[in-house]
């Protein structure tokens, strides 16, 4: 069964991402990319309505409203990303000192299925 996957960020996702999808759900899955800014979990269900999976990046107040089983019955996933030394050396703009450079790459995904925030008011 071909699974259809909500990809809601301003980001395009990378060609590992996608090769990792296609690991999880089958060769054939479908990703269509929303690009929102999300103000509500509402807008996220509105956006990803024709959809089996939700891929996000959202900030933990929306997502932990759109994990909610009284909001939304859908898998909710997100990327992972290591960070990873290249060897090189930049100058911080910053500090104008040189250090280790690092990129970012696909660690994998994983499914989100409940957000707990505690907050004490300050």
């Amino acid at each position: 069964m071909v699974k259809k996957i909500a990809w809601i960020s301003r980001h395009n996702m990378t060609e590992d991402q996608i090769a990792d999808l296609r690991r999880i759900y089958g060769s054939d899955v479908v990703i269509e990319k929303h690009d929102i800014t999300a103000t509500s979990y509402k807008d996220v269900i509105e956006a990803s309505k024709g959809a089996d999976i939700m891929a996000v990046v959202l900030p933990p107040n929306i997502l932990a409203d759109l994990v909610n089983p009284r909001n939304n019955k859908k898998p909710v996933i997100r990327a992972v990303s290591n960070r990873e030394k290249t060897g090189n050396l930049v100058i911080n703009s910053a500090t104008g000192q040189k250090e280790a450079e690092y990129r970012f790459v696909h660690g994998g995904w994983e499914r989100i299925k409940k957000i707990e925030i505690i907050v004490e008011k300050l």
